[in-house]
């Protein structure tokens, strides 16, 4: 089966579902501003928002809504990995799955695609807008590089979480453990709390991140610093060319460990 094979399943299953769940749709349409908007009035309930402008160097709005896009795309292809394994064993798909010839990479980089592509299209009612709206024709610009700089970091991130998705489900009760590592990996991208502000320890496991490299161009982006852009974005692609075949490995290791337990099939 090839790659197209592979995407066009994906997409019939995403699609199927989401138009079947309309909700659904508002849902991911609204995200960014119901959490910024609850993070922006505590925020202004406690603190100074001239203070948040002059430590991000941008507006508390603009910041917390990028954020909120930026964390939904990357963590739905954290979370589509994830979970995807869990799913099949619950209705009962997975012994299927482990005896079929498909070529893992291509299965799990197919994987989060369609709802990525879903992403990509939100981001002109989340990002496009607040930008264009702070900062008028340069806005729109900035705010479409964001949703490309942000859909390559949503790919560059599937190598990095299929190593954690192929380590963690060889553990028992490996839900339990995604839901502990799952928050700290939406800490340590630096969506909402920057890389630089965070202790050394978690700054250099941060580093581990693929996406987090990503983020820290589009903060730099916004707030108008300089950034090594070349030299962020080399080294998260650097880090996905190291992830995926690490990641291919884990996912066979667990794969052949559940083939020697044994499989019921429903």
């Amino acid at each position: 089966m090839s790659l197209i094979d592979l995407l066009v399943a994906e997409y019939r299953l995403v699609y199927g579902e989401l138009f079947r769940r309309k909700s659904a749709i508002v849902t991911m349409i609204m995200y960014p501003y119901l959490f910024a908007g609850f993070t922006v009035f505590v925020g202004y309930a406690y603190g100074n928002p001239q203070y948040f402008v002059e430590r991000t160097g941008v507006d508390p709005v603009v910041f917390m809504v990028t954020a909120s896009y930026i964390l939904m795309a990357l963590m739905t292809t954290v979370d589509e990995l994830f979970w995807r394994p869990l799913v099949d064993q619950w209705v009962g798909t997975l012994p299927y799955i482990l005896a079929t010839p498909v070529n893992r990479l291509k299965r799990y980089f197919s994987i989060p695609i369609p709802r990525l592509t879903i992403l990509i299209i939100t981001g002109s009612t989340s990002v496009i807008p607040i930008h264009v709206y702070y900062s008028g024709f340069k806005g729109l610009a900035t705010g479409l590089s964001i949703i490309l700089l942000t859909t390559i970091g949503a790919i560059i991130s599937i190598g990095f979480s299929m190593v954690i998705t192929g380590l963690v489900h060889r553990i028992g009760e490996s839900w339990r453990t995604l839901n502990i590592i799952r928050p700290i990996i939406m800490i340590l991208i630096g969506a909402y709390f920057p890389r630089k502000y965070m202790f050394i320890f978690a700054r250099y496991v941060s580093y581990l991140i693929p996406a987090s490299h990503v983020v820290e161009i589009i903060q730099g982006l916004m707030s108008g610093l300089e950034t090594p852009l070349y030299i962020l974005l080399s080294l998260a692609i650097a880090l996905s060319i190291i992830y995926t075949p690490l990641g291919s490995k884990t996912i066979d290791v667990w794969e052949k460990k559940k083939v020697r337990e044994g499989v019921k099939f429903s």
